[in-house]
Order: C-alpha cells, then sequence, then structure tokens
C-alpha cells in the first residue's frame, strides 16, 4: 500500500496508510526496541539506541545512521554517510491505539507528533498528524518527510512479514554501574525490588558464574506463584549478564524452556549507567506471550523500585 498524504492545516502534515499486518503486531512495531530499530529510518538508515522508555514522560534517544558511501547521491537520502542525533519524549501513550510525541535533536523539539492505531479488516489502519511551528517549516520538512515516510512504511511491512523472537529495551538509570550491579546479583539487594508490587520474590537463589544457578519464588497478591528456575551462561562484572531457563544449573538441559535473558550495562560518566535488556524466545508466539505479559513495561516499574533503594 502507499501513503495519503494531505495538508489538514498550514502547520500540518498528515499520513494515513493501510499496513496489512493485525494491530497487535503493528503497535509492537512501534513500542519495542528491537523492532524499531529494524525499520525506523528510510531505506539504507539504521538506528543505534542510547535510551529508550515508552511510557509517558519516557524518551527514546537515538542516533539515526545516514546511507552509507556509495548511495546514489542523487537519491532524497543519497550522499555521504551522516549521523543525526534525534530525541523522541513521549506525551501520551494509549496501547494499540494512540502515541504521541515531541521530536527533534538532543537541543531542541522541532515538531510534534500523533500517531492513532485502528484496526481494519485484517490488517491496521495508521494515521500520523506532524505539527510544525509554521507553515513554512512544514514545507521543508515535507520535502524530506513524503519520501521518507514512503519508504520507512515500505520497511515496516517487509518487517511485519517476517518472525519475530526477542524483546528489547535500553534506558540509562540514575545510579553508579557498580551499585546497578550488585542490585542484579545480590540476593538480599535483588529480592525486594525484582518484580513489580504487589508482587514478591519469597525465594531467591544466585550462584554468580558460569553454569550457575539463578532461582526466584515470585508470589502474587492472590496466591498467584511463578518458580523460575535458570543457567547462568556469561558472568562479566559491571558488563553483563546471561542466564537462560532454557537449561538447568550445571548445563543440564531444560523440560520446558522458554527465553534466555541479556543485560549489559555500560557506565555513562561516574553517576549513571545504561543498561540495555534482551529477551530471545524459542518462537514468536513465546515472544507475543510475554509481550502480552507486560514486558517492557513490568521491567521498567520493577527497575524504578530498584532505583528508589539505591537512592534511599
Amino acid at each position: 500500500m502507499s501513503d495519503l498524504v494531505t495538508y489538514p492545516s498550514p502547520t500540518e502534515l498528515h499520513f494515513s496508510r493501510f499496513i496489512a499486518a493485525p494491530l497487535t503486531w503493528v503497535w509492537r512495531a512501534h513500542v519495542e526496541q528491537g523492532q524499531l530499530e529494524r525499520w525506523w529510518g528510510p531505506a539504507g538508515f539504521s538506528v543505534t539506541t542510547l535510551e529508550m522508555d515508552v511510557r509517558p514522560g519516557g524518551r527514546w534517544q537515538f542516533i539515526l545512521h545516514g546511507p552509507r558511501v556509495g548511495a546514489d547521491p542523487e537519491a532524497p537520502f543519497g550522499g555521504p554517510p551522516t549521523d543525526y542525533p534525534n530525541l523522541i519524549q513521549y506525551e501520551d501513550v494509549v496501547p494499540q491505539e494512540r502515541l504521541v510525541w515531541s521530536h527533534g535533536d538532543f537541543d531542541e523539539v522541532m515538531f510534534h507528533v500523533t500517531t492513532t492505531f485502528q484496526a481494519e479488516g485484517d490488517g491496521t489502519r495508521l494515521e500520523t498528524t506532524l505539527r510544525l511551528p509554521s507553515e513554512a517549516e512544514r514545507d521543508a520538512k515535507a520535502s524530506y518527510a513524503v519520501p521518507g515516510h514512503a519508504s520507512s512504511m515500505e520497511k515496516l511491512e517487509a518487517h511485519l512479514r517476517q518472525p519475530h523472537h526477542e524483546l528489547s529495551f535500553t534506558r540509562v538509570l540514575q545510579a553508579p554501574v557498580g551499585q546497578v550491579w550488585s542490585a542484579w546479583t545480590v540476593r538480599e539487594q535483588l529480592m525486594p525490588w525484582f518484580c513489580p508490587q504487589p508482587w514478591q520474590v519469597t525465594e531467591c537463589e544466585i550462584d554468580l558464574r558460569p553454569g550457575g544457578a539463578f532461582r526466584t519464588l515470585m508470589q502474587g497478591p492472590d496466591g498467584e506463584r511463578h518458580d523460575l528456575l535458570n543457567c547462568y551462561l556469561v558472568v562479566e562484572p559491571e558488563r553483563r549478564l546471561v542466564w537462560t531457563n532454557a537449561l538447568q544449573p550445571g548445563y543440564a538441559p531444560a523440560t520446558q524452556p522458554w527465553c534466555t535473558c541479556v543485560v549489559e550495562l555500560q557506565a555513562v560518566g561516574a553517576t549513571a549507567t545504561r543498561l540495555t535488556a534482551r529477551v530471545m524466545h524459542a518462537d514468536s508466539a513465546a515472544c507475543e506471550d510475554h509481550a502480552k505479559m507486560g514486558f517492557p513495561h513490568g521491567w521498567h516499574v520493577a527497575l524504578d523500585q530498584m532505583l528508589a533503594r539505591i537512592a534511599a
């Protein structure tokens, strides 16, 4: 399908497009870091995420990398490679219905965007409106936003035709990397924050070495229980943790594998930490089930609890 482009007012640019994929798939492709990075931006562009938190007040900070050497200089986005700093700040997030954000570089807001999502037959209708400060700025934006949006939507459609097994996000935490590492690896520090309240971790085992056990028993307010036994695969202090429930401690095969988790830490100065979390699943169905459980929202809530304890 192609974009239907209109100009609702002197300062607005509107795109309407039908995507031949279910609403839930299209929504997830807009809010999950691992998916966004595969299709955001016109053909030839790629994305490096510095931080992503899709909640009201959250933000997506990223670098949009321009086409590589050899791109057609006469094409709308041709020329030498260029890196473009981008900052999206989310103002409204209504799951499977609406995203509202401001968009600019790291220094200033340049325009505002509203995208609505609506099921239409077996597919999804996207309605996206850009609001700019003036008619002149809208016209200048349209000169590259119109072909750029069409190209991005073609990438989105191609992406949605592929299976997806991974969920991920990146967040900058206002705490030193040493304290964040301890919060993940010391039993007494992990138990109070590891699941969103009112759920609690009532039992925990951490044998912090490759092949060691990582077990948590989570209990809900109505008696629900989730007993998770994992095996550590990688332990790199203050850098990386990898664990999986596809293996039992000691690398013995598990009978009901579900996912493998990767947490990577990077110091941002002396007082902050960039955390990237990736969860890989055996198939698309398991990935979809995990997304329906609330990933990454639940992880963000848990991380908020962790930061509150560090700050106390």
